[in-house]
């Protein structure tokens, strides 16, 4: 009787070791649907280097937030691009904190 009782053992770790799912568990909203946390991507110049709109990114870029103005209306633009991005990106990374 002995005969069967390691071999019943063995296959039966088998059987629950190779159920075991190694994926990761997602967590749940209030709804009880799958979360996952936000993939927050940092703000990227889409601009051609050498266009007023590449300007106005690199230069709000450089001098964090605030005001954008000027004569060009493609430097405010690029500007005001690099400006939604961190906004975006500020509010994605705070979501991950909670």
């Amino acid at each position: 009787m002995r005969r069967f009782i390691l071999p019943l053992t063995v296959a039966g770790l088998m059987l629950i070791v190779g159920c075991k799912s190694s994926a990761p568990s997602n967590s749940s909203d209030s709804n009880g649907e799958a979360t996952s946390a936000p993939n927050c991507t940092e703000p990227e110049n889409p601009f051609d280097e050498g266009s007023g709109h590449y300007a106005g990114y690199e230069w709000a870029e450089s001098r964090g937030s605030g005001t954008c103005g000027g004569n060009s209306q493609s430097f405010i633009e690029g500007c005001e691009e690099y400006e939604s991005q961190e906004a975006k990106y500020e509010e994605c990374e705070a979501k991950k904190q909670n």
